[in-house]
């Protein structure tokens, strides 16, 4: 029985062989973004998107 076999391992131990975008899979965003800083969710991303969903967010915002 598979599921046996795996309750025997911790899950660093089940993910270890999986990229990063495997063991990611299934993960809402919110989940994927859980435990990070600022800082580590926008990395990655240029200016002009964060100034353009700083604009949005502010537009959203006025509205209600």
């Amino acid at each position: 029985n598979p599921e046996a076999i795996l309750q025997r391992f911790d899950p660093e131990d089940r993910l270890k062989g999986l990229d990063p975008e495997d063991r990611l899979k299934g993960l809402d965003p919110e989940a994927r973004l859980k435990g990070l800083d600022p800082e580590e969710r926008l990395k990655g991303l240029d200016s002009a998107t964060i100034e353009a969903w700083l604009a949005k967010q502010k537009s959203n915002n006025e509205r209600s």
